[in-house]
Formats: structure tokens, C-alpha cells, sequence
């Protein structure tokens, strides 16, 4: 009966633990991910645009494309307006709902803008996660 007991005890284990939620940190990393495949699969393609989790707790969405980005342009993909909605609702709509606290865009030329709450001279040091 022990071994029963040990067997079932160790099974019971085995299944508790794979079913840990991911960490938040995980959760923004992953979304990051899932932000540049939907890119990758929208009518901006050719931009090349990348999100991924950044800063020290992950909890920024750095957004780099190949090209070169102005601020109505910037705001479009935001925002999701028109053409520019590379997901339902634009970035700030996906930011929201994967819980990051602010995006930093930076296109081809190096140039960043930022949106949410990000501190001043946070965005130009902004690192990917590793």
C-alpha cells in the first residue's frame, strides 16, 4: 500500500507541476513574441517589425522596424488606425491586455518614441530580456 501511496503521491506531483502558471515576466516575453508573428503575418510585413519584452522587469514592449518611422505613422500603428493596424486594436489595445507598461518604438534610424508610463531617459537605455 505504501508504494501505491509513493506512486500516486508522485504522479500527483508530476501534474501539479506542470500546470505552474508561466511568471508575468514570462507572460510579456511571450507576448512579445506572439506581437512579431502577427507582424510578420499583416499587411506590414516588408516593415520587419519586431516587439520584444524589454527593461528590467520585462515589462516594456520595445518595437524595432526596418523602417523609418514619423509620428503620425508611429501613432497609426499605436492607435490602430487604417492600414496601420498590424493587431485588433493597435499596440496600445495589445500592450494593455498582456500587461506592459509602456512601448518604446524605435525605427531604422535609431529614432524612439514612447508611449505609457516610462520614466524620463528610460526608452534610450531600454535592453531586450534575456
Amino acid at each position: 500500500m505504501d508504494i501505491v501511496r509513493s506512486i500516486g503521491l508522485a504522479v500527483c506531483l508530476i501534474a501539479c507541476t506542470s500546470r505552474q502558471q508561466p511568471s508575468p515576466r514570462q507572460e510579456r516575453i511571450d507576448a512579445a513574441s506572439l506581437f512579431t508573428r502577427r507582424c510578420a503575418n499583416s499587411r506590414l510585413m516588408k516593415w520587419n517589425i519586431r516587439g520584444v519584452a524589454a527593461g528590467a522587469d520585462c515589462s516594456v514592449l520595445l518595437v524595432d522596424t526596418s523602417m523609418v518611422l514619423d509620428d503620425s505613422l508611429t501613432e497609426a500603428i499605436h492607435y490602430g488606425t487604417g492600414a496601420y493596424a498590424v493587431v485588433d486594436g493597435g499596440v496600445r489595445r495589445f500592450t494593455r491586455q498582456s500587461a506592459f507598461r509602456g512601448v518604446v518604438y524605435r525605427d531604422l534610424t535609431g529614432h524612439v518614441r514612447t508611449y505609457g508610463n516610462l520614466m524620463q531617459g528610460e526608452a534610450a537605455e531600454m535592453q531586450p530580456c534575456r
